[in-house]
């Protein structure tokens, strides 16, 4: 190998040890904050070192911490009462009239409610992460990431009728089989019936695959020692997934729609020549960008059929951890335990001109996207050659990592656990 590889315990420590340098990859699912993919390192490549590597994560999604960290369905907003009067708003004037007089001729007060929307969705997402990390000298790596993303979606919506929406039926039976037939549909499918009259895209179960948001990275060594290394990891996300759509009420983006860019301080001290323990903190920025919302009527309601460009504001997110990695290079084998804590402010915008006698409204827009915090708990497992190819027992160097992340408490974020698998090579 040119400028071989030089294995020795420092390098070892380096090939069990080294955490993908993109552990911010998931954000590019743009579910804000995720359980982390990885532990953190403060090694760096050897000048001249290329190391490529494949990164498989593996997230299904069906529950999330809500504003008071309690777990809910991800479908738990589709589950809500209908009123008589939303089912008038979104008839057109023949038919709003048609209902009124059906609604008195079954003695029903138009106050009252023809039942309730029911909804569940599962997503699950597969993503799978080329990436490239080259040794530019001994003291400073740059790597490149591209997340491809697979996304399935199970999505299902039903109507559960009260005893007045079936009175109501009942009565238009009397006056015209068509007519109740219509109408039950109508009712049946009344998410997405509510949802089209707002010109938003109904919800229904999809697959799709996608780039997400590319990642460069660049890590260097600011001080090293025999038990202390201090690194500088530096951060650009460029937006090159697929930004929020305004017209989906089921939008899963692979991308967020605009820069970031972060800054994270890792330190890493070695108790033992195989014994680590690690604490880092940093913040990534989220840089302002224009973007296309829906404009709230009422709090807690995102049903919208007004539509603005706003400013989406200057923000970051923080993250700060910690962890021990235990390495056995005889046997090949390294183990580890993390914790992590994450937190993003609520999202702000800017520059509104449509609904400025009505200022509330952005401000119901603002409280869709809530303060987030995440706590999260790490267990890393791997496998080397590194050992065995320096004693000439195996003919290739290569690590192979599995991770598992579980979110113990949030506010407004997944609670979902996130798998990932890596394998790493050395050039």
């Amino acid at each position: 190998m040119a400028k071989q590889i030089k294995f020795n315990k420092q390098l070892l420590k380096f090939a069990v040890g080294l955490s993908l340098v993109l552990q911010g990859t998931t954000r590019a699912l743009a579910l804000d904050l995720t359980a982390p993919i990885a532990l953190e390192s403060s090694q760096v490549l050897p000048g001249g070192v290329k190391d490529p590597r494949f990164l498989n994560i593996l997230m299904s999604i069906d529950t999330k911490f809500d504003g008071a960290g309690q777990s809910v369905p991800l479908g738990d907003p589709l589950n809500q009462q209908v009123r008589w009067t939303d089912v008038i708003s979104i008839q057109s004037n023949v038919d709003a009239g048609a209902v009124r007089s059906t609604l008195r001729s079954a003695g029903l007060d138009a106050n009252g409610s023809p039942g309730s929307t029911t909804g569940q969705v599962n997503t699950f997402v597969n993503v799978k992460v080329p990436a490239l990390a080259v040794g530019v000298t001994d003291k400073l790596t740059v790597a490149i990431a591209l997340p491809i993303m697979n996304v399935s979606i199970a999505a299902d919506t039903g109507f559960v009728r009260s005893a007045e929406g079936q009175s109501w039926v009942d009565q238009l039976c009397t006056l015209s089989i068509d007519q109740c037939n219509q109408a039950a549909d109508k009712l049946n499918n009344s998410v997405n019936q509510k949802l089209n009259h707002y010109g938003y895209q109904p919800i229904r179960s999809k697959n799709f695959s996608s780039l997400g948001d590319i990642q460069l990275v660049g890590k260097y060594l600011i001080y090293q020692d025999e038990k202390h290394h201090w690194t500088l990891k530096s951060t650009l996300v460029v937006p090159t997934g697929i930004a929020p759509n305004v017209d989906l009420a089921l939008d899963v983006p692979t991308g967020d729609g605009r820069f970031q860019f972060g800054e994270t301080v890792v330190y890493d001290h070695y108790l033992t020549e195989d014994l680590r323990w690690n604490a880092y903190g940093g913040l990534m920025a989220l840089l302002p960008n224009q973007m296309e919302k829906r404009i709230p009527v009422e709090i807690n309601n995102p049903i919208s059929g007004d539509k603005e460009k706003l400013t989406r504001n200057l923000s970051a997110s923080f993250a700060f951890g910690t962890s021990m990695k235990r390495l056995f290079p005889s046997l090949g084998l390294t183990a580890g335990a993390g914790y992590s804590f994450q937190f993003m402010p609520k999202v702000r915008y800017s520059g509104g001109t449509q609904f400025v006698s009505a200022p509330m409204r952005y401000s119901f827009l603002e409280d869709l996207t809530p303060v987030q915090v995440l706590h999260s708990a790490t267990l890393m497992a791997g496998f080397s050659t590194v050992e065995w190819y320096q004693n000439k027992k195996f003919f290739y160097p290569f690590q192979a990592n599995l991770i598992l992340s579980h979110p113990l408490l949030g506010r407004s974020v997944t609670t979902n656990d996130v798998v990932s698998g890596e394998l790493v090579l050395f050039f």
